[in-house]
């Protein structure tokens, strides 16, 4: 499945931006963020445009976005943070007017970071709170730390913390599944897999949005989903043949990528590709099975895309939203809470 996801990644998405008063951005923020971002841009994205941001000059030039800002310039001379969070919120506040215009108004940003590092923990709760009051939604893609770096791991609940606070949602990728699934995967292939999961899910959903589709999902669907949804998870599946949408299904509840409690969803969005045999009644399926153990009045949105790189196949990308994480954000977050959503993208 995740050689799959991988290839998934560098599909070229289609030419002509259709919702074009809608406007999308992508801000990679500190060395993971940024290379997420190098990512979705060598992908040929058409319907986001993508911004890195770091304090390390020499890491932003190797970087390919629509835009680079280097920040913190008289502070760190563009040669990092350090891993030290309090200095790159310093590079972010001192360069805000900059990082205001540069990233300018959009009716949707997603924040791609690394948690536990300096610049991304540090620097994209500044760059989040920034986009908030520019009246986007706002939703973090981020990864944590693996359990033995005990350091980052403590850097890294402080960062979620602060980036829950100021992000409409926050979807966080636990390196620790990735290695379950493929532990004998070479490093550098588990942070571009991850790089993968982030690539495939704000295409999905930007594609989604801008490009007509078998089912569409518009701006207003995802607001009223996404605004509020708190901490979440992604998950991913795909299925192919006679039971394909059975398969899909299956494989997606198999393959979360964070150790949560989600019972008592009360909204879902999902993302669907298929191949050009992508029929209504199949994705419709798809979608009933996925949200069987929802509550009846869950708010439930669904998109479906034909992508003929799926060719027969189906392939589902999962947000699962406002879930419950002792292991992320500590004992506040097992009680009930207003952010308790359940979301499927």
């Amino acid at each position: 499945m995740f050689d799959d996801i991988i290839k998934a990644a560098k599909e070229e998405p289609p030419k002509d931006i259709e919702s074009s008063s809608i406007r999308i951005s992508v801000l990679g923020v500190g060395g993971a963020g940024c290379n997420c971002v190098n990512r979705i841009y060598t992908s040929g994205i058409k319907s986001a445009r993508t911004v890195a941001i770091n304090t390390d000059g020499k890491h932003l030039n190797m970087i390919g976005a629509h835009k680079k800002i280097l920040i913190g310039k008289t502070i760190t001379r563009g040669l990092g943070a350090g891993g030290d969070t309090t200095i790159a919120k310093k590079c972010a506040e001192v360069d805000k007017d900059l990082l205001k215009r540069e990233i300018g108004e959009n009716e949707l940003v997603f924040i791609c970071a690394g948690m536990g590092g300096g610049t991304g923990g540090g620097a994209a709760p500044y760059v989040a709170k920034l986009a908030k009051e520019q009246g986007a939604i706002v939703v973090a893609m981020v990864t944590y730390p693996f359990a033995l770096e005990r350091v980052r791991l403590k850097k890294a609940q402080a960062s979620l913390t602060e980036l829950v606070d100021v992000c409409d949602t926050v979807v966080v990728i636990d390196n620790n599944r990735l290695a379950s699934y493929a532990p004998n995967l070479p490093i550098n292939k588990a942070f571009e897999l991850a790089d993968s999961i982030t690539t495939r899910a704000v295409t999905g959903i930007s594609d989604t949005i801008m490009f007509p589709s078998l089912i569409n999902v518009d701006y207003a669907d995802v607001q009223s989903i996404m605004q509020g949804g708190g901490l979440s998870m992604i998950s991913l599946g795909s299925g192919n043949g006679h039971d394909k949408v059975t398969n899909a299904v299956k494989d997606t509840l198999e393959h979360p990528l964070l150790d949560v409690n989600y019972e008592g969803a009360r909204g879902c969005l999902i993302h669907l590709e298929g191949g050009p045999d992508l029929t209504l009644g199949d994705a419709i399926k798809t979608g009933e099975l996925l949200t069987e153990s929802f509550d009846d009045t869950a708010n439930i949105k669904m998109g479906a895309r034909v992508n003929p790189a799926v060719q027969s196949g189906i392939r589902v990308t999962a947000i699962i939203t406002g879930v419950k994480s002792s292991y992320i954000l500590g004992k506040e977050e097992s009680n009930d809470s207003d952010n308790g959503d359940l979301q499927y993208l």
